[in-house]
């Protein structure tokens, strides 16, 4: 095959891998993306120079010069855009100043000898480094999918490829030998680019897939979580009306038979504890009843905090009259109490009272029996406190109780 010929048909794949690179630089923005985009112009350019070169001898030094240069800088970009690939890497200005001895070479090579084929070995060793180092960068990155080993390959590919090319050009300097094999040398270079150039657009989409795929984990993750706030109350950590809303509505679509009891709690005098010992013990006394209702009930059972000092507990599969008799020991719980540094106990009085329901359907309504249940009994707890310190001298009725 004729060296002109090969060199076209090299030149023709390494243009539609560009103009690939800057259709996709469009949509991806990507810092590895903007460098191979340029590395791929500046190659394209680089064999537009070599192609003239061979033409127009009158102009070969200069058109030489400008193939280097622009394989050097292909090279360098082609580095570059692996090792941002590999670590979010970036080019600073010192990292440009690296390029000044292949800027140098690329002048100094043409002036050497007009043979392009004597110092084609110092060319491709240089090349063959640039690939290395390139293959190097991106064994270093974490991604190892199927763009990462077809550009994997495609990098070890080329570093041999131009590391055999210098050996051949050195070797013909001292032995000649037939060398029209080497004609085949750009369809050889087009594989091996077409390759690299296919690995770099697969793990590029492959980078920009996992990264969607992580921000909508993160994006899940903050859903989790905000959820989480909006169904938990942050004072009781108990569940929130809106929890509750949300059971009902689960429980309702899937038109399963849910039946059990449901209880109402309120803490009798909450407001008197707050005037008196401040509102922090007021809200360590809301923490104290959720934590001793949520001790007496079951695990399964469900704890909601109503409003400011209510709450009600949905016990599924168990009656009024059995979670009434779990509750006896409420009071007791929260007998002799010290609320946040105050040195005084106080007896935390809790009013309550349960509905059993049939359906799912009635749970509210349910509710509503409870709350009114639940007044009738602190109806009842501050007629008996007034009665006792009615009849017992020495007895004064309390917000709290009764005091001797």
């Amino acid at each position: 095959m004729d060296s002109k010929v090969g060199l076209i048909i090299q030149l023709n794949g390494v243009f539609i891998i560009t103009v690939l690179c800057l259709l996709l630089s469009r949509s991806l923005r990507l810092t590895a993306l903007k460098y191979w985009t340029i590395a791929w112009s500046c190659l394209s350019f680089s064999l537009i120079c070599l192609r003239l070169a061979f033409s127009y001898e009158d102009f070969g030094s200069l058109l030489l010069a400008y193939y280097y240069l622009g394989e050097y800088l292909f090279g360098f970009l082609l580095l570059a855009g692996c090792r941002s690939l590999a670590g979010n890497w970036d080019v600073k200005t010192k990292h440009e100043l690296w390029f000044t001895p292949f800027l140098i070479v690329s002048i100094v090579l043409p002036m050497v000898t007009p043979d392009f084929n004597n110092v084609y070995s110092i060319h491709s060793m240089i090349m063959a480094g640039l690939y290395g180092a390139s293959f190097l960068a991106v064994r270093r990155s974490a991604i190892r999918s199927f763009g990462w080993k077809v550009l994997h390959v495609a990098l070890a590919g080329l570093t041999i490829d131009f590391a055999l090319y210098s050996m051949i050009y050195t070797a013909n300097i001292y032995i000649r030998f037939n060398t029209d094999f080497l004609s085949y040398n750009s369809v050889v270079d087009l594989v091996l680019q077409t390759a690299l150039g296919f690995g770099m657009v697969i793990v590029l989409l492959e980078k920009v897939l996992l990264d969607a795929r992580s921000a909508h984990e993160r994006l899940e993750e903050a859903n989790r979580r905000l959820e989480q706030l909006v169904h938990t109350d942050p004072l009781t950590a108990a569940f929130t009306r809106h929890a509750f809303y949300g059971f009902v509505k689960k429980h309702g679509d899937e038109n399963t038979e849910t039946s059990g009891c449901v209880g109402f709690f309120d803490i009798d005098d909450l407001k008197t504890i707050n005037d008196r010992f401040g509102h922090n013990a007021g809200d360590h006394a809301i923490r104290l009843v959720a934590k001793a209702i949520r001790d007496l009930i079951r695990a399964e059972d469900l704890v909601y905090r109503w409003g400011g000092d209510e709450f009600f507990v949905i016990m599924i599969s168990m009656d009024a009259d059995m979670a009434l008799t779990r509750m006896t020991k409420l009071e007791s719980l929260l007998t002799g109490i010290q609320l946040e540094e105050n040195s005084e106990l106080i007896d935390i009085g809790v009013s309550w009272g349960f509905t059993d329901f049939s359906d799912i359907s009635h749970l509210e309504a349910a509710i509503n029996e409870a709350d009114a249940a639940m007044y009738v009994r602190k109806l009842e707890r501050k007629r008996r406190v007034r009665e006792r310190a009615k009849f017992v001298p020495g007895i004064t009725e309390t917000p709290h109780g009764v005091s001797i």
